[in-house]
């Protein structure tokens, strides 16, 4: 899923996506964020009388400003971190990083992982009063996948039957660089559905889902957010709740979305979940540099910060009277444009080979974090099946091997640009590339060019629209803990953006798609780990992504909060917060 495109080092621990992308799901992922105001079928009932018995105090987070506030269409970091306070999962994954039944009381299959039924728990309630009920998940999923809605987790619901049916068909036309790409042609070629025909509603508390093919992984997808149930208040005025969503969750909106500066949230006083609030109001408040953030927090106006960036710990260890850490399975990494004739495609495997070999990452996570990330060797997170410290040779710090090779190439462009999401603390690491391959590859690198974009939003629009021509930057957070959450989303060139994936390399292998068809085959999981394994090692050797580094949460708070534990998706436990002292 795009589901974590990550826009900061630390922003998921388990999970850009970096959705995310940080896409950075990171993935990662246009920004379709609304600008109307949500109108009164959209508001919350009695917001601004009801509270939350037993409950006190006001706590304020750090988060960077959201692409979207819709389940089905935000994949990013930032709006994941709000959405997980608004909505309550089917399925939710424990401090053990193992799934657990939350909304829903049971997924299970009696035919190998084709039929699912899903079973809900009784008695939850949207923040508007309504009932959540089967309908409300089926209608939500319904809407994600249908093509003229162009959501970015449209591709979250291809594997369930009826999926193609609900595309538009495409025509082929020219992009700005003269190449020729199928483009949704809603217009003239619309759907031949508006329903998954895998979806069935049984009854107020269940609803049966048929996939195309078996998948022993289903239920561990359910915690991803663009699963959630929309209440009918949704489909009246899709851009205006995206201002003031209605979820299921521990918390509610408690006015619109205050663009760029706040969203202010509040204890949903009906809540059916077995962890409710504890605090009254919890209220996430945007920046768009970390390090201002940071500073809020030391000067007392900042509750938490759950990305201090690694230069800056031990200032805040020293004026922050709480810091906590927690090993993350988020990963950055370095994307290579498959369209960029210089870098890109089968011809430049060579050249690209070279730069990952040259680059020493543990020379950067030492110098540059302190020893405060994890040097990466392979895109997957340590904590997933299947993963090595090495697949292959690209893939490691050889710069006697880089060197050689990159000598048989024609090189990189003399006036190559780095690209990079401004506002986060990547320009030193960065840099710090293009140093070694001027150490190790003997590259004139006076005349690479380094562009910071923000926000995060336009950063990753960008990339969905192939518009960058150089190296970039991106991190990724998982969103369950199964190979194919990496290796499909991020590198199967059927799951490019507007298919509800994160290639944003645009990366284009008939084989590496073929091998991750015949791993989603195997239903039986321990069976199907070689075969991820051989996927994993088809993108090392082509090197289309150069992993850097894991991330390592590094979290601060002030005495003015009490419980403060960064989860397993790198997010805040919101509901374990209380007041401080």
């Amino acid at each position: 899923m795009r589901w974590r495109l990550l826009a900061v080092f630390a922003v998921f621990a388990l999970v850009a996506g970096a959705c995310a992308e940080e896409a950075a799901t990171d993935t990662t992922e246009a920004d379709d964020t609304a600008t109307t105001e949500a109108t009164d079928t959209t508001e919350p009932a009695d917001t601004t009388e009801t509270t939350t018995a037993g409950v006190s105090g006001s706590i304020s987070t750090y988060i960077g400003e959201p692409e979207s506030l819709t389940t089905t269409n935000d994949t990013e970091s930032e709006g994941i971190a709000v959405l997980r306070a608004l909505y309550t999962p089917l399925v939710d994954i424990d401090e053990n990083n193992e799934p657990v039944m939350s909304a829903a009381e049971s997924v299970e299959s009696t035919d190998g992982g084709t039929t699912w039924v899903v079973t809900l728990k009784s008695g939850w309630t949207f923040h508007d009063g309504t009932p959540v009920t089967a309908q409300s998940y089926v209608d939500a999923w319904n809407y994600g996948a249908y093509g003229p809605n162009a959501q970015q987790n449209s591709g979250f619901f291809s594997a369930i039957s009826g999926f193609d049916e609900l595309q538009c068909g495409t025509v082929t036309e020219e992009d700005e660089e003269g190449n020729d790409v199928d483009v949704a042609d809603c217009e003239n070629q619309p759907p031949a559905s508006e329903e998954l025909s895998g979806l069935t509603v049984d009854s107020d508390t269940q609803f049966t889902v048929t996939l195309g093919a078996p998948e022993s992984f289903f239920p561990i997808r359910l915690v991803y957010p663009a699963y959630s149930p929309l209440p009918e208040a949704f489909f009246a005025d899709p851009d205006g709740f995206n201002e003031m969503p209605i979820g299921n969750g521990p918390f509610m909106m408690a006015e619109p979305w205050d663009h760029n500066t706040a969203i202010f949230t509040t204890a949903y006083p009906d809540y059916a979940g077995d962890e409710p609030a504890q605090i009254e109001n919890l209220e996430f408040r945007i920046f768009d540099d970390v390090n201002t953030a940071v500073n809020e927090l030391l000067a007392g106006n900042l509750d938490i910060h759950d990305g201090v960036p690694a230069e800056r710990v031990a200032e805040v260890e020293a004026q922050v009277p709480n810091l906590g850490t927690q090993a993350t399975s988020s990963i950055n990494y370095l994307g290579i444009p498959w369209y960029d004739p210089d870098l890109g495609g089968e011809e430049n495997r060579d050249l690209r080979a070279a730069l990952s070999m040259a680059i020493d990452q543990e020379a950067i996570t030492t110098a540059i974090f302190d020893g405060r990330r994890l040097p990466a060797y392979n895109l997957l997170s340590p904590v997933i099946p299947t993963y090595t410290d090495n697949l292959c040779d690209a893939w490691s710090f050889d710069p006697e091997a880089a060197a050689e090779l990159y000598a048989t190439t024609d090189g990189i462009p003399s006036d190559l640009t780095f690209y990079f999401n401004a506002g986060a603390a990547h320009e030193d690491w960065i840099e710090a590339v293009t140093n070694q391959w001027a150490q190790n590859l003997g590259i004139d690198v006076t005349g690479i060019q380094f562009e910071g974009i923000q926000p995060f939003g336009d950063y990753l629009q960008r990339l969905d629209e192939q518009a960058v021509d150089g190296p970039f930057r991106l991190g990724w957070g998982m969103d369950y803990p199964h190979p194919q959450n990496y290796w499909q989303l991020l590198l199967d060139s059927r799951f490019h953006s507007d298919a509800g994936g994160a290639n944003s390399s645009f990366y284009v292998n008939p084989e590496y798609d073929a091998k991750i068809d015949e791993a989603l085959a195997i239903t039986d999981l321990d069976e199907a780990l070689p075969v991820w394994q051989e996927v994993g090692e088809i993108a090392c050797n082509d090197v289309p992504v150069i992993p850097m580094f894991y991330g390592q949460a590094d979290y601060a708070w002030n005495d003015t909060v009490g419980g403060v534990r960064v989860d397993s998706f790198s997010n805040v436990a919101y509901t374990e917060l209380t007041p401080g002292g």
